[in-house]
């Protein structure tokens, strides 16, 4: 039976590489779009107008199934939006079955490069909030849906170089790689601690195998996401072969892209 892997982390096209991978193991994935819902009252539409919205929704779902990727709206602000996005997910395809949370500190460096109130703001909700509100829904609905197997909830923290990088190492600024703002420093920080205090607090539950993954472009597997989420994948279905599921002591461990599979030993990455 295929499974289902809901990616958040970027926005459908920039995650399609990502998906890639998973989708050659004969998995569905659901991306995320990130949207930010305007405060005034929506626009009034006529009947019509509403039943010509729903067709090409429809029509465009379809396709998306075929291809098996699909993508939903998320508001990372919005601990309703995560709700929505979970059973989403779920409903879409029928199950799901693993979450993946992708924070790529490279990537978020290239994109928000200002330094001001209202970056303050947006990093927060889009790198902060946004993964904490989904991690708690997945959690929540895994629990729900247990039966017996436990399903996956995986961090990936793609760490790049930072300001104070620079400052340790100034020929890291010659090169073509874009260097993290203090606030996506301190948004990968956050991530990287809410990870290992999630795992510790569930990884002992029977109804989720938390795995932690770090690394960096240095390494060969987590240069490119389409090798990255083939190996993840394999890595995954191998803890569905093991007799019993992670402890917590293991799920608080970070292993590298490219560790061997489950229960033949981690590679452990040491910061």
């Amino acid at each position: 039976m295929s499974k289902t892997v809901l990616v958040a982390g970027k926005n459908s096209g920039d995650a399609d590489r990502f998906s890639e991978g998973f989708v050659s193991l004969s998995r569905q994935i659901v991306e995320t779009e990130a949207v930010v819902f305007p405060d005034e009252k929506p626009v009034r539409k006529t009947i019509a107008e509403r039943k010509a919205e729903l067709a090409a929704f429809e029509e465009e779902k379809t396709v998306q199934a075929q291809s098996g990727i699909c993508t939903f709206e998320w508001n990372k602000a919005s601990a309703l939006s995560a709700r929505n996005l979970v059973l989403q997910a779920e409903n879409f395809f029928g199950s799901l079955d693993e979450a993946v949370l992708y924070f790529d500190e490279e990537f978020y460096a290239s994109q928000a490069e200002k330094m001001d109130a209202s970056e303050i703001s947006r990093t927060c909700d889009e790198l902060i909030l946004g993964f904490q509100y989904l991690a708690v829904e997945v959690l929540s609905r895994f629990e729900k849906k247990y039966t017996d197997r436990p399903f996956a909830l995986t961090f990936i923290l793609k760490e790049g170089p930072n300001v104070l990088d620079v400052l340790r190492s100034p020929g890291i600024k010659n090169g073509t790689v874009s260097v993290a703002s203090p606030l996506v420093a301190a948004a990968a920080s956050a991530f990287a601690s809410f990870a290992e205090n999630i795992a510790a607090l569930y990884g002992d539950e029977p109804y989720v195998n938390i795995v932690l993954v770090r690394g960096d472009s240095s390494m060969e597997e987590a240069r490119k996401d389409d090798v990255l989420s083939r190996w993840l994948g394999g890595f995954l279905d191998s803890l569905d072969e093991l007799k019993s599921k992670l402890t917590a002591r293991k799920s608080t461990a970070w292993i590298k892209p490219g560790s061997k599979k489950a229960g033949g030993g981690f590679s452990l990455f040491r910061k």
